[in-house]
């Protein structure tokens, strides 16, 4: 598989990620699938850091109110009790369910609402609001049942009968400060296990095969050259600048035999016929190559000299693994 293909895949895949992590922290309340009428989800927002917390509302309306008021009473009411029952058909603390109406007043401490023919006028709907206290709410899928309590209307329309039952979803979501940071976090850590599982090793290969420069001249010495190295430099001409980023992310670089003035590089490459780590030797500067290889990387046995204008290395490489 070619670089660029796996850099698309990895950057989908990081993408993905997100989009699913975004999903299940902005998750709601799942479909209960009812044939019911079901409320606008009540969202509150969870206090995070210096962001206090929110509480959503839902909106709802009951029509189609016929009042007549009779010699013995010219300003009659009706009134409405609001009963919550969880998904299990369970009566539910109302204590954290919070309603209000544009027209009429609820008792206090009850979920009835009383409205007066006088209050009512020439209206025929009520607004009704609900907000959820989900520090004493569970979130979940709750049941309003609409009772009519006193008084005359027509109810038929909503739910073919004297009673209505809603479906009302109640959630408490995290802040969106806090959705994103986490939603950072995510890809912070995605694209971290996938540059140091896929893209470092392809973009900046080590050497993976080892080896050894067994040194002739200018004395007999060994150069062992380590796995995780992503660069050998030979001499003190070829500075680079390395940091703990540099290291973590691309690899370290290995310097041998400093005092020297040579110019030498040697670095792996993934071959792309073979799909196998070889190594290349490069010279710089004053650096100059006498001895050259038949094939563009390092093999096995192979002898290099190199001078500059005041010092000569000789080296056979030694490695089995690149015949």
């Amino acid at each position: 598989m070619s670089k660029s293909i796996i850099t698309i895949v990895s950057v989908v895949a990081v993408v993905l990620g997100s989009v699913f992590a975004y999903s299940f922290l902005n998750k709601g309340q799942e479909d209960t699938k009812l044939d019911l009428i079901s409320l606008n989800e009540i969202d509150n927002t969870a206090s995070f850091l210096w962001l206090d917390k929110k509480q959503g509302e839902t909106t709802f309306y009951v029509s189609g109110i016929e009042m007549e008021i009779s010699s013995s009473n010219d300003n009659p009411y009706f009134e409405i009790i609001f009963i919550i029952k969880d998904i299990e058909n369970n009566s539910y603390n109302s204590s954290g369910f919070s309603f209000s109406s544009n027209i009429g007043s609820f008792s206090e401490n009850t979920n009835t609402l009383r409205v007066f023919y006088n209050d009512l006028g020439e209206n025929n709907e009520l607004e009704i609001k609900l907000k959820v206290n989900t520090d004493v709410v569970d979130e979940g899928n709750y049941f309003l049942d609409v009772q009519l309590n006193e008084g005359a209307f027509d109810l038929a329309e909503i739910n073919n009968g004297e009673e209505i039952r809603l479906e009302l979803p109640v959630n408490e979501k995290p802040a969106l400060l806090k959705i994103w940071l986490n939603i950072f976090i995510v890809i912070l850590l995605l694209s971290s296990v996938v540059w140091f599982l896929l893209l470092k090793k392809m973009y900046y290969p080590a050497f993976s095969k080892k080896g050894r420069l067994n040194i002739s001249e200018p004395e007999d010495s060994t150069i062992f050259i380590k796995k995780n190295a992503r660069k050998l430099i030979i001499g003190n001409k070829i500075q680079e600048k390395e940091n703990f980023f540099t290291k973590l992310f691309c690899g370290k670089i290995q310097y041998e035999l400093v005092s020297s003035n040579h110019s030498i590089l040697i670095t792996p490459y993934r071959d792309w016929k073979t799909k196998k780590i070889r190594y290349r030797l490069i010279c710089k500067d004053e650096s100059r190559l006498s001895t050259v290889s038949a094939e563009s990387h390092m093999q096995h046995l192979d002898e290099y000299t190199i001078k500059t204008n005041d010092e000569s290395l000789l080296f056979q490489y030694f490695n089995i693994k690149h015949f």
